[in-house]
């Protein structure tokens, strides 16, 4: 830990008194909570006379734990602890004017990050004498379960309404190209069942190759093949007309 943050508790020791005046103050929010993997920002707000500006210097610390737990994050130094290395950042701005913020973020909440954050001010008047202040109580930190779903953890209305128009698109994309493909196969099994069917009508009518020039073999009497017979031959041995006569002669 730095030397500063080891004489820090000495100097809000002698310079202790200014800070009871109630015109000195930080305001931060009582309760906060956020899900784990999410980010969360722990707003602080400097309260303080106008006639004090200019401030010669402004220095941001932040415990966890009350205002005596552990330090997590200071400014000045770029002191951050080492569980929150690269996960906490100031995003509020104490040298601003007319109005001076001392809020950081925390990314990627985790489930031990559930404390009590209380934000702590020291700052320089005009004449070098240092004064500070302190938020009590501090803000309860509740970092909650993570539950399934489909929006960024971190939500922003205009991403949500492009995400949501994106799904819409790529949805109804889905949608066309899965009706084509049905469409196409009823249109492919409608031929082939119409084919089938028209086979089915030519093979039942004769009309299919092959069977176009068939016709039944004719069947000839057996005593007709391979014969030369007179038109006038008779059958059962009778003889014929002339043969009687000669007989007779």
């Amino acid at each position: 830990m730095s030397l500063e943050l080891l004489l820090l508790p000495l100097m809000w020791g002698v310079f202790s008194a200014t800070a009871q005046d109630p015109r000195y103050r930080l305001e931060q929010p009582e309760i906060l909570a956020a899900p784990t993997g999410g980010s969360i920002t722990l707003p602080c707000t400097l309260i303080y006379p106008p006639e004090i500006e200019p401030l010669r210097g402004v220095r941001v610390y932040w415990r966890r734990g009350g205002f005596h737990g552990d330090f997590v994050y200071n400014h000045t130094e770029g002191f951050t602890r080492w569980d929150y290395r690269g996960r906490i950042a100031l995003v509020g701005n104490p040298g601003g004017r007319p109005k001076r913020t001392a809020s950081i973020r925390i990314d990627r909440l985790q489930a031990s990050d559930t404390s009590e954050y209380v934000c702590q001010v020291c700052v320089q008047l005009q004449n070098g004498t240092w004064i500070h202040w302190k938020a009590l109580p501090g803000t309860r930190l509740t970092v909650t379960e993570a539950a399934p779903s489909p929006m960024p953890r971190t939500w922003h209305p205009a991403l949500a309404t492009q995400d949501t128009r994106s799904a819409e698109r790529n949805s109804t994309g889905h949608l066309d190209t899965t009706h084509l493909a049905l469409i196409g196969l009823a249109s492919t099994l409608s031929k082939i069942g119409i084919c089938i069917a028209l086979f089915a009508l030519c093979q039942w009518l004769g009309w299919a190759p092959g069977l176009r020039n068939r016709r039944p073999a004719r069947s000839d009497p057996p005593g007709e093949r391979g014969l030369n017979v007179p038109p006038w031959h008779t059958a059962h041995g009778q003889a014929s007309p002339g043969n009687d006569a000669s007989q007779q002669r």
